[in-house]
């Protein structure tokens, strides 16, 4: 029997020679393609690289063709990041058998390692959208406040603007916790605050809000203080801008209104019909021998 040894990339066989030396295995090493790849592969920190577009060639695998494990960590932190998914999501069963199965050289990342990946990747992310506003003249803002099931109020605040390729562009730049009470001072402090962290309190042209009192008095704040330092766009005009879909909403609401009683009767009927599964049964019925159509269900 003839003694050979296998090797961990390929899964070759080679004679491994009596002398118990690794002359063979050295040997085997220069002409294994796996090995070659898997070189360069170290542990470590992650070095994001933030000039690169999401939408590039596969990046697991660095200019040389050799396979990256950070690539592989960086890309699995967007995932989780763009879709919501649970930092536990790198322990799944069968997402490890699948990368494992796409390339074997692929190490399993636990929790601990990919949470501080993911707030690396957001860290680098605020950096390039922090260079692109530096870049742009004029800054539009829109922001809502709304409070939670746990009496939490919170407020958004996103940035509108027109990049160096004349393109629109927007982006979340606020999502804050708004102490109580939801006052004009503290919605303007909480949008001055934000406006001066990402470096663009100069470049305000005008910002959107709800038709609200509160919102009346944040924005009169507000201009005031950018007409103190003479950074204030067009004079002011177009400054505060109301939501046309909140004042909709609202001339919708005030409609509703007037036929209230009405409605409450047809979500009355509606609620009767589908308590039981034979009067929707003999319901539909009747609405085909109307010639009325029965392919949408009843709505309350």
């Amino acid at each position: 029997m003839v003694p050979k040894k296998q090797c961990i990339y390929c899964k070759h066989t080679y004679v491994s020679g009596n002398s118990k030396s690794t002359t063979s295995m050295r040997r085997h090493l220069q002409e294994c393609g796996l090995f070659k790849k898997a070189q360069g592969k170290k542990i470590g920190f992650l070095n994001f690289d933030s000039g690169k577009n999401d939408c590039d060639a596969f990046e697991g695998f660095d200019s040389n063709g050799g396979y990256n494990q950070m690539k592989i960590r960086e890309i699995i932190a967007k995932m989780i990041i763009a879709h919501e998914l649970p930092f536990s999501f790198v322990k799944y069963q069968w997402f490890n058998h699948l990368m494992k199965t796409m390339n074997p050289l692929y190490e399993k990342v636990s929790r601990p390692t990919i949470t501080p990946d993911c707030i690396k990747v957001v860290d680098v992310e605020k950096k390039r959208i922090k260079k692109t506003l530096k870049k742009a003249e004029m800054v539009s803002l829109t922001s809502d406040c709304w409070t939670s099931n746990q009496t939490i109020g919170y407020m958004c605040l996103t940035a509108h603007f027109v990049d160096c390729d004349w393109k629109l562009q927007k982006c979340i730049i606020g999502f804050n916790e708004l102490a109580p009470p939801h006052g004009n001072e503290v919605i303007s402090d909480g949008i001055l605050e934000c406006l001066i962290k990402w470096g663009i309190q100069d470049k305000i042209g005008a910002i959107i809000l709800d038709n609200a009192s509160n919102n009346d008095r944040a924005t009169n704040i507000l201009m005031s203080n950018f007409k103190e330092k003479e950074k204030l766009h067009f004079d002011g005009l177009f400054f505060h801008i109301r939501c046309c879909a909140h004042i909709l909403n609202l001339v919708v609401q005030d409609g509703l209104g007037t036929i209230e009683s009405c409605l409450v009767k047809i979500r009355e009927g509606v609620k009767y019909l589908r308590k039981s599964s034979g009067r929707l049964l003999k319901f539909g019925e009747i609405a085909i021998t109307l010639g009325i159509s029965t392919n949408r269900s009843l709505w309350m």
